[in-house]
């Protein structure tokens, strides 16, 4: 089985990348891309950046050379619901667009997955949730940043554990289009009531990835962004630890061999 697994930025991927043991790195890959193989799954995993632009070309260029079999959504993100710790994972029920108001993609994850349609998405996430700590939630991804006070206020109010982000519904949206078996996880970075900065998340480079020189420009032009980056580095390595772990797990299941036979018929 070949797993898609794609994320915006570099510490999304960092320990999942420790983790699959042997790696290549795709030097002429038209993004940051590398290929690693765990237990019955080949994985081709690509940093896509922040755009719109690159993840649909980072999905094209995935689709059209290695014809992966399942997608896989993994990064950060926040927490729109009261209860939500640093590091909480939550897998998507459904994946919604916030832009003048919230509108959510019409697909269905238990026609989609590779195992049989009877048994449903249900059971991926039984089974994850036999093995870590997950709940199932409601993906929103934002066209721009937007406080969470008017997140809050905007979101539907009967959605489970929503959780903002700035990729997710691209991809499950491309996935839906080209048929193909669509999964996302984020781990949580910053709470209900916490609000990031808009300025870090300026640590892009004109071609939306990320830019340790634009990280740095931002702290010396405010330094006192120095602590709240300190704090949101030691959230995001504990999220990254998260999503290393969901990963694992759902490669477990998909590499059962009723999964894999589910897959072929």
């Amino acid at each position: 089985m070949k797993l898609a697994l794609f994320a915006a930025f570099p510490q999304e991927l960092r320990h999942i990348r420790k983790n699959v043991g042997s790696v290549i790195k795709i030097e002429d890959s038209p993004f940051p891309l590398f290929l690693a193989k765990q237990r019955a799954c080949e994985i081709i995993a690509v940093q896509t950046g922040m755009s719109t632009v690159n993840i649909k070309s980072a999905f094209m260029h995935v689709r059209d050379k290695y014809r992966p079999d399942v997608v896989l959504s993994v990064g950060f993100c926040g927490a729109l619901y009261k209860e939500a710790h640093i590091g909480d994972l939550v897998w998507a029920s459904q994946c919604l667009h916030f832009r003048e108001g919230v509108t959510q993609l019409p697909y269905s994850h238990a026609d989609m997955i590779p195992i049989p349609a009877d048994a449903g998405r249900k059971i991926i996430l039984k089974t994850l949730q036999s093995e870590i700590r997950i709940q199932e939630g409601s993906f929103i991804t934002l066209s721009e940043w937007m406080p969470k006070s008017w997140l809050i206020q905007g979101t539907p109010r009967d959605i489970p554990f929503p959780v903002c982000d700035r990729e997710t519904f691209h991809l499950a949206e491309l996935s839906q289009q080209n048929q193909l078996p669509f999964f996302a996880i984020r781990s949580v970075t910053d709470r209900a009531d916490e609000d990031i900065d808009p300025q870090l998340f300026q640590v892009v480079d004109e071609t939306g990835h990320y830019s340790v020189l634009r990280f740095l420009g931002i702290l010396i032009a405010k330094p006192s962004l120095i602590l709240d980056s300190v704090i949101l580095g030691r959230n995001a390595a504990r999220a990254s630890r998260s999503l290393c772990q969901a990963v694992n797990a759902l490669i477990k299941i998909l590499s059962a061999p009723e999964s894999r036979s589910g897959q072929r018929s």
